[in-house]
């Protein structure tokens, strides 16, 4: 999923008086990981050797040639720490995904006057505009509801504001609603605008300050995030969406992840549907 330019070939006479390739030293990656989990959240230990490799491409496309220089330059760096987390952070998505939670969290939002919802992650969009379009065939107008997606990925939110999506991404969706939420343009399907003034789009970290700025919220959908997490960063997860929902919130989380014990939520079950609600 990642590409980059490759380096015009240096002219054959100029090759002599080059210095040979710096051998790269992979001292410093345990600093690496560990500033990784400390600032986004991410467990990335046991994936020790996949990592490595990954993050020595990356050293070696900036010209970097050990973990501990990375380290180091991450301290003052804001770009490459941004380059760093996009590397890191998984965002793969398609419209409808698990559309029976989906569907649950849409009977909830119906019975709320102005109801606003937060999808964090919300990696390239396509729950947002999920949400959207189903309140929308339910005959709930734009107007009534906000729905704000947020990721850490820089990429990712660039590409939701875009609006472009891939012919795979819209695989659940039938012909009706591409044709009444979608442009075709070549190979992709652009989301026509005019649907989803009730949408936005930012980058935010969960476990820094702009997170708590964002308002308060009736629902929050975070699925597939907290099974990267340890429990510590689960248990500091779940506080930090408890303080946005409002009372009886809802919090919809992915089949995989786990909550640790924890006094702010109360678990309930639908149809052998799983949701949270904030304790009074």
């Amino acid at each position: 999923m990642w590409f980059w330019n490759r380096k015009k070939e240096p002219d054959i006479s100029l090759t002599q008086n080059n210095q040979p390739p710096q051998e790269f030293n992979p001292f410093g990656l345990q600093d690496v990981l560990h500033y990784i989990k400390r600032e986004i959240g991410v467990d990335l230990f046991s994936k020790n050797s996949v990592i490595e490799t990954k993050l020595r491409l990356f050293c070696e496309r900036k010209e970097i040639y050990s973990f501990r220089k990375l380290f180091e330059a991450l301290q003052y760096d804001t770009k490459l720490r941004q380059e760093l987390i996009d590397l890191v952070t998984v965002n793969e998505t398609y419209f409808y995904r698990e559309e029976s939670q989906l569907e649950l969290a849409v009977e909830f939002a119906m019975k709320i006057p102005s109801v606003k919802i937060l999808c964090a992650p919300c990696a390239t969009g396509e729950e947002v505009y999920s949400l959207s379009m189903m309140l929308q065939e339910k005959k709930i107008a734009p107007h009534s509801f906000s729905i704000t997606g947020i990721d850490i990925n820089s990429e990712a939110i660039e590409k939701a504001q875009r609006a472009l999506f891939s012919e795979r991404s819209l695989h659940k969706l039938d012909a009706q609603l591409k044709e009444k939420y979608f442009l075709r343009e070549d190979r992709f399907y652009s989301a026509k605008k005019e649907y989803f003034t009730s949408i936005s789009f930012r980058k935010v970290n969960i476990f820094e300050g702009d997170f708590l700025s964002l308002g308060s919220f009736d629902i929050i959908f975070s699925r597939n995030m907290l099974i990267y997490f340890d429990d510590a960063f689960r248990l500091k997860t779940i506080e930090r969406f408890a303080s946005l929902l409002k009372p009886e919130g809802k919090l919809f989380l992915g089949h995989a992840d786990i909550i640790p014990e924890n006094h702010y939520f109360t678990k309930h079950t639908h149809h052998r549907l799983s949701y949270y609600v904030k304790n009074s």
